[in-house]
């Protein structure tokens, strides 16, 4: 079970029972204190250029401009950064020196009279790419581009119905902001294209802070940490829709990879509500997406993929499980009357609803760490 109880809040552990989640007389009898996820800058995408070439740093500079991507230029091979910390490229005029870092040599690139050193070189180390310029600027951009796009540390999850009004964006909603409860950085993404606003179920006082309307007057890339700072935040949960009152006019594809993108770097936890299934963006979107699951009720015929039944459980239509079938979540009254009122994330005082969500193990799991 990826959570049960938030950590935070006043809730009695029971060590002998591991399944026990605080009733909702123990939440009404004690103060709740949240601990607030901190809202840390998000580190800049950089990529390591080994090389004193000065044309060589020059084009890479221009190159990784292109893809969003800062390059940081190590003359010396003890400045040399740890494993895992984005893409090292050797020049030519270092390329000889890569033998000695195998696992820190991802491109060795040059210019075409490098060509032969470049080639025999790589061919000593079997996971290096080789880049020639001119002619290998656009693989290279397209490259650093794709490491951006993936870069981040965010799990990101998307929400999709086979029919309409069987309760995806409310279900969208409870698990992005029982993420926040549970110590993640959660941000929630209205991407349905017929959408009017989530702020009607969620909020009748919206707080301050940038929809898509603004974001689609935007232009260039998207700084992690700017967006983790301007969008609004509802008991700390980040939301992205429209505004109320306000036409949905769509969101373009590169907007839609620009905002992912900088999510992935300044959140832990994404849940995009796409609304129907496939969504028109759908071959974007799923480059971003790390879980898909689609949602349906009692009467549709159950899919091949990840999904959750939603509404009342009827027993006569009751889709058959699956390996693919991971939960059902229950419309019970008080989803209805927390919808109502425009306060829907007030319903994770329910021990029923936070057991619900929780038992469809949809939020990632966060790394022990020792003591």
């Amino acid at each position: 079970m990826n959570w049960l109880s938030f950590p935070g809040i006043g809730i009695p552990q029971v060590p002998s029972d591991s399944r026990f989640v605080a009733t909702e007389q123990t939440l009404q009898d004690q103060k709740l204190v949240l601990v607030k996820p901190e809202r840390e800058q998000a580190e800049e995408l950089v990529c390591t250029l080994v090389s004193n070439d000065v044309r060589l740093i020059e084009s890479c500079a221009l190159i990784a401009l292109s893809a969003a991507v800062r390059i940081h230029q190590c003359a010396e091979l003890k400045d040399l950064p740890a494993a895992g910390h984005g893409p090292v490229l050797w020049g030519a005029d270092m390329a000889d020196d890569a033998l000695d870092f195998p696992g820190l040599c991802d491109v060795i690139l040059g210019f075409e009279e490098d060509d032969q050193q470049l080639w025999s070189v790589a061919s000593r180390i079997p996971r290096a790419r080789v880049a020639i310029l001119p002619s290998a600027h656009h693989w290279l951009g397209e490259y650093l581009g794709l490491w951006g796009m993936r870069s981040g540390q965010a799990h990101c999850l998307s929400l999709a119905s086979l029919a309409g009004g069987v309760g995806t964006s409310t279900l969208a909603a409870l698990i992005a902001h029982a993420g926040t409860l549970s110590g993640q950085k959660s941000l929630l993404i209205d991407l349905d294209p017929h959408s009017t606003g989530l702020w009607p179920r969620l909020t009748l006082d919206p707080p301050t802070g940038i929809g898509w309307e603004e974001l689609r007057s935007s232009g260039g890339a998207l700084a992690p940490h700017q967006l983790v700072d301007t969008l609004p935040y509802l008991q700390d949960t980040a939301v992205l829709t429209w505004s109320p009152n306000a036409s949905c006019a769509g969101v373009d594809e590169q907007l839609v990879v620009r905002l992912l993108a900088a999510a992935r770097q300044g959140f832990d936890l994404l849940v995009v509500d796409t609304g129907r299934a496939l969504h028109p963006q759908h071959a974007v979107i799923e480059q971003f997406i790390d879980h898909e699951v689609l949602t349906c009720d009692d009467s549709s015929k159950p899919p091949i993929t990840s999904h959750i039944v939603c509404g009342p459980r009827n027993l006569r239509n009751s889709i058959p499980a699956s390996s693919a079938y991971l939960g059902h979540f229950l419309s019970l009254p008080k989803i209805t009357r927390v919808l109502q009122r425009g306060a829907l994330f007030d319903v994770l005082r329910s021990r029923k609803v936070r057991q619900n969500i929780a038992d469809l193990r949809l939020l990632p799991q966060k790394e022990a760490t020792e003591t």
